[in-house]
């Protein structure tokens, strides 16, 4: 049997603050973050994964606390298998940080999301990245994203990323 490719997508966000940064009226963002969901694609499972707030300074030291999510596992899919094979693809320089996809007035700068699986290992992106786990009880792989300053100085505001995890079943 051929193996079945299976994406489901994740938006994550947060936003970074400096001591003295808010929100511009005039720009469209309101208290509430981002406005919309990023809809790159027509199908598949879309899934918020909210970051937070964090301030530079936290940024500058290393990154945010990690925020847990899950992927779940479609157990027909499965058939009995005990191994899935894992990946995320987004929008990436390095191959380990997720970039900003929010470009509007007021977006963060020189931020992005770095991905740990359940050990804590930070995660590659995109086919590279490719790992096998053992199916979990519950049928759920666990992973978590934390915010991390990127190339340059870390500049406040709004942020967002775009991620396809897609999983082969074999």
């Amino acid at each position: 049997m051929p193996t079945q490719n299976v994406g489901k997508f994740f938006d994550f966000r947060a936003r970074v603050t400096a001591p003295a940064w808010t929100i511009d009226p005039d720009n469209g963002l309101g208290a509430s973050g981002i406005p919309g969901v990023s809809r790159r694609r027509s199908s598949g499972i879309e899934q918020v994964i909210e970051l937070g707030t964090s301030s530079l300074d936290v940024l500058q030291a290393g990154g945010s606390l990690p925020q847990f999510f899950s992927v779940e596992l479609n157990e027909d899919r499965l058939k009995g298998a005990s191994k899935v094979q894992v990946y995320f693809d987004g929008i990436t320089s390095d191959g380990v940080i997720l970039m900003n996809d929010y470009e509007e007035a007021g977006s963060a700068r020189n931020v992005g999301v770095q991905l740990l699986d359940s050990e804590g290992k930070v995660v590659l992106l995109g086919h590279e990245g490719r790992a096998e786990y053992p199916v979990a009880p519950g049928f759920r792989l666990s992973f978590a994203a934390r915010l991390v300053s990127a190339n340059g100085p870390v500049e406040a505001g709004e942020f967002s990323s775009f991620s396809e995890c897609v999983i082969l079943y074999a």
